[in-house]
């Protein structure tokens, strides 16, 4: 090659004009070779490409470009500095063997994938870009929950906005690997949000790779330094992960829910069973990546978990004496084993209420236990004593309906129990012939309704049962007959939802509802689906 060719005029003038057809011939090529071209331009040069639009020669080309042409030019430079040529290597490469693809490469016999970013796997690309500042809620969902949930707190607002930047949604365009794996990990990964007054909490999961936020504690989205998830339980601001290395905890533990003694958020924390000898000798002797076989079933609820395993059930939190008796002082922050008779290891449990009127119902087989929040003798055993563990339940249960601070009603069969004090709301029902306000049904009565049950909601001072083609609200000692079959209400003002999804504004007369069609409320109560016999009258 001649020294003029190789002198920096001829050199800026081939980029300049390789770059200019590059325009026009690759804009059906992947890999932007026209950036590539102008980027090695600006690393040998050290300086900007002349813009084509202030470009004043008024020569026109002899020809126009083809891409052999342009390949023919690129082949002709001489080497550039190190990184200028680095770039117009790949130029080239793109130009004759088109561009590395992020997805869909197939491989040849005993050809491996390159070693990059985008052929990691999409739980590992994930997990990269969100710990990289990636916003991966396009939608701004925590931002709209939030606003809708407490909408008078900018602050927390502002927040939200500087963690979870728009601009940062633009990573994941860089390639189609990526847009490909952020829409994955919104199909199949994992949210969860909880905001109460000045306070949020957000985290997502995709992959097993766990990222959360805490509006009072974080600055960007978080990785849980805990090893791969495989289930998270969450309640409130207190969370639980089963992983193959054991239960991590982290978030709020005022009432050692934990089972360790902190009242701070906490990190992810590897949770310990010092007063459990069974379960800490069953854990140790689990193979290094297998603890998650330690648990069978995880619930918390109102600051107090209960964790069920292979060799029994321990619980730890709020009012633990109700269901493992009183322990030492010192260590009543502690996971403790449940008290029940021994051998009765649960495979399955009812945890339900309110934290001061919390009813649990352990199960093996066909065998139930209780225990819980025993006021008014709500738990229906034929006394309101305190309890202090597990007592076989002396009715058959399918399911905690309602767990009220006075009384309870369940689910048997196809009966609907109630025990504990009869409320002004239940009284006026009629569904307790004979049990006047304030009486204490210490075991259980069924409801008594003249016509089949289809569904049920009660708490301390509403009932709401629906029959065909009517649904029977009662508030204190109001009632209301409601015209269609609710399957959801909201109240302030009263709402019903029917089956079509459309909700009905309700208007009193004479106790018969007058409805109005309405907007749908953002928050709502299910009326619970159930199948009850009617009871005959006399």
């Amino acid at each position: 090659m001649s020294s003029a060719s190789s002198s920096p005029t001829c050199i800026k003038d081939t980029l300049i004009s390789a770059y200019r057809a590059s325009l026009v011939v690759t804009a059906s090529i992947s890999g932007d070779i026209p950036s590539l071209i102008q980027c090695a331009y600006v690393r040998h040069f050290d300086g900007q490409m002349p813009s084509i639009h202030n470009d004043k020669s008024t020569s026109a080309p002899t020809s126009a470009p083809s891409l052999e042409s342009l390949i023919a030019a690129l082949s002709k430079l001489p080497p550039l500095e190190p990184s200028a040529q680095a770039l117009l290597d790949r130029a080239r490469s793109n130009l004759t063997s088109g561009p590395p693809l992020s997805m869909n490469i197939e491989l040849a016999d005993g050809e491996e994938l390159p070693v990059a970013l985008h052929t990691l796997n999409q739980g590992a690309v994930w997990a990269c870009l969100v710990g990289g500042g990636a916003n991966p809620d396009l939608e701004d969902r925590v931002l709209k929950e939030a606003q809708e949930e407490w909408p008078h707190n900018p602050e927390m607002h502002d927040k939200i906005r500087k963690v979870i930047a728009p601009e940062a949604k633009c990573l994941w365009f860089l390639c189609r690997k990526f847009f490909f794996t952020l829409n994955i990990a919104e199909k199949d990964g994992e949210c969860y949000q909880f905001t109460e007054y000045e306070y949020c909490y957000h985290h997502r999961m995709y992959m097993g790779r766990l990222f959360m936020l805490d509006t009072d504690k974080h600055t960007a989205l978080t990785r849980a330094r805990m090893p791969r998830a495989l289930e998270v339980y969450s309640d409130w601001f207190t969370h639980i992960a089963r992983t193959p290395k054991g239960l991590w905890g982290w978030g709020q533990n005022g009432f050692g829910q934990l089972g360790f003694e902190s009242f701070e958020f906490n990190d992810p924390t590897r949770l310990t069973f010092p007063a459990c000898p069974k379960v800490a000798a069953l854990e140790a002797s689990l193979p290094p990546w297998e603890k998650h076989r330690m648990v069978t079933a995880v619930s918390i609820e109102d600051y107090q978990t209960f964790i069920l395993t292979p060799v029994g059930t321990v619980m730890a939190g709020y009012e633990a004496r109700w269901f493992t008796g009183r322990v030492e002082r010192e260590n009543r922050h502690r996971f403790h084993p449940v008290a029940v008779p021994s051998g009765f290891v649960p495979d399955h449990i009812m945890h339900v209420g309110p934290f001061n009127a919390t009813t649990v119902i352990l199960s093996m087989g066909d065998r139930q236990m209780i225990s819980g929040g025993n006021y008014c003798g709500r738990l229906g055993l034929g006394h309101d004593d305190e309890m202090s563990g597990f007592v076989d339940l002396p009715f058959g249960v399918d399911r905690i309906i309602t767990s009220a601070d006075e009384f309870t009603v369940f689910l048997g069969g196809r009966q609907l129990l109630f025990a504990g004090r009869v409320r002004p709301h239940i009284a006026q029902s009629g569904l307790l012939p004979g049990k006047r306000r304030d009486y204490k049904c210490l075991t259980v009565t069924p409801l008594r309704f003249p016509e089949r049950v289809k569904r049920f909601f009660s708490a301390f001072s509403r009932m709401i049962w629906v029959t065909e083609g009517v649904t029977h609200y009662y508030e204190d000692e109001n009632r209301t007959i409601v015209p269609i079959e609710a399957i959801a209400f909201n109240k302030c003002p009263l709402r019903f939802c029917d089956s079509t999804g459309q909700w009905f504004k309700v208007g009193d007369s004479d106790g018969v509802a007058k409805l109005a069609k309405c907007k749908a409320p953002k928050w709502w109560h299910d009326i619970t689906p159930v199948d009850v016999d009617p009871t005959p009258q006399s």
